[in-house]
Formats: structure tokens, C-alpha cells, sequence
């Protein structure tokens, strides 16, 4: 799904900008599978955009502004334009066709990033609000220096979303449902509150003072609140990137 692509990338921005202390700007490619049933994978473009400009920046999509920065704790207001899971009736399987439209939403939202002192760890806590509901996120992530060029970035986190944001994306309403064909869409679904959880790997190689290679892992699983929805796949989502970004 782009909106996880888009989202991981946000936060593996953060912590290479982080272990680096660098700016940059490039471009990459993602693919991952589909949440919804019988979409197929696709491969996005990426924007690896890394800009500081006084208190406001932009990581990936995201653009936001830093109102506070301590010696450990920076609280800062940020815009999310592409923020949801989107999809196209015509891109889902058959006898899934006839839903309505998902779309991506912009939220708002506020972020709060923190050095623990324990161990390198560094954590970050969002929360964000649309016209289809509000989610939050925490991560945790440690920088790995592995000798001079390569940096590595494990990180883990955990998402939920409220019941009108579950609902939009995943539930089935009894219009849909007497409009489809297939037994598993003819009755209504009415998803309630959820979360997910993953982790990711981040790797970014120095090639020269100037220009690094980006490179993530990632995989996200869903609760039932969404999995139970009879337009979405169990499975994990598994999302893979690659890119260049330029440092000045």
C-alpha cells in the first residue's frame, strides 16, 4: 500500500536525518502488497525529500513545523496530504468491484520525538486528525553505524485508528453489500476501533560525501477489527524500497 510506503518512509527519514545529521533530497521507488482483496501489487514513486529550513521541514510528504526543541524532547505541528488507505473500486478482486471508493484524507497532526539516554534508543509519538477519523502511531528506532559509509536503522512501532478512520476504510455499509455478488459482501460490516504493529529495516549507504543509496524492509500486521472485514486480506503487508538522495 503507498500509505504504508509513504508512512515508513516518513519515520526511516527521521532516523537516517538523525544518524547522519545531514540533509538531502532524491528519489526512489516501493512496492508492497495490497491490504484490500484481490488488489494487485503495484510499485510506487518516491519523493526521499529531507528539508530543514529553520524550525519547519518536510520529511518524505510530510510538512510540519517544530514549535519546541529541548536538548532531548521536539514537539512540532505537521500536515499528512496522502494520509488513509486508498483504493479504486476497478483495482479491487472480482466480485469486489461494485464498493464505493476509498480515498486518501489530509490530517493534521502533532509529534513529539525523545532520546530516551538508554542506549541510543530514540522514540516518537503521533497523533493526527481527518475528515474520516484520527490514528496515532509510537515508534522506537536505534542508529547503527557500521564503519564509515553504512548505517543501519531497526525500528519498530505500533498504530491505532478510531472507529469512524476503521470504518471509511474497511467497513462495508448495506448499499455496497446488496450491490456485489459474492458471499462474502452480502451483508453489511461495521469495523470498529483497531491498531497494527510492524517493524522495519532502514539502510543507507555513503557513496560519496554527497550522495548515499537508501534501502528499506518492512511488514505490517493488522487486528481482526480490520482483517475480519470481508473486503481485506489477512495477510501482513510487506513492503520493500529503494532510492538515492542527494546531500547538501
Amino acid at each position: 500500500m503507498k500509505k504504508i510506503i509513504f508512512s515508513i518512509l516518513t519515520l526511516s527519514l527521521a532516523t537516517t536525518a538523525m544518524a547522519n545529521n545531514k540533509i538531502g533530497v532524491g528519489l526512489g521507488a516501493g512496492v508492497s502488497n495490497s491490504i484490500y482483496k484481490g488488489a494487485e501489487d503495484k510499485a510506487y514513486p518516491l519523493p526521499l525529500l529531507d528539508i530543514n529550513y529553520g524550525d519547519f521541514y518536510v520529511k518524505g510528504i510530510t510538512a510540519g513545523y517544530t514549535f519546541f526543541k529541548g536538548e532531548d524532547l521536539s514537539l512540532s505541528a505537521y500536515l499528512d496530504p496522502m494520509a488513509g488507505f486508498a483504493v479504486k473500486s476497478d483495482d479491487m478482486g472480482a466480485g469486489y468491484r461494485n464498493i464505493d471508493d476509498r480515498d486518501f484524507q489530509a490530517m493534521v497532526g502533532l509529534r513529539a520525538d525523545l532520546n530516551t539516554g538508554i542506549a541510543g534508543i530514540r522514540t516518537g509519538a503521533t497523533v493526527q486528525f481527518g475528515e474520516h477519523g484520527s490514528e496515532a502511531k509510537i515508534s522506537a528506532f536505534r542508529p547503527y553505524s557500521m564503519g564509515e559509509k553504512l548505517v543501519l536503522v531497526p525500528s519498530i512501532h505500533m498504530r491505532g485508528f478510531s472507529g469512524d478512520y476503521t470504518d471509511y476504510y474497511f467497513g462495508v455499509t448495506s448499499e455496497e453489500a446488496g450491490k456485489n455478488t459474492t458471499d462474502a459482501l452480502k451483508s453489511e460490516y461495521k469495523a470498529d476501533t483497531a491498531f497494527s504493529f510492524g517493524t522495519t529495516l532502514t539502510a543507507e549507504y555513503k557513496m560519496t560525501d554527497k550522495l548515499s543509496l537508501v534501502g528499506i524492509l518492512g511488514v505490517e500486521k493488522f487486528s481482526d477489527e480490520i482483517t475480519d472485514s470481508p473486503i481485506v486480506d489477512k495477510d501482513p503487508i510487506f513492503i520493500a524500497s529503494i532510492g538515492a538522495k542527494y546531500f547538501f
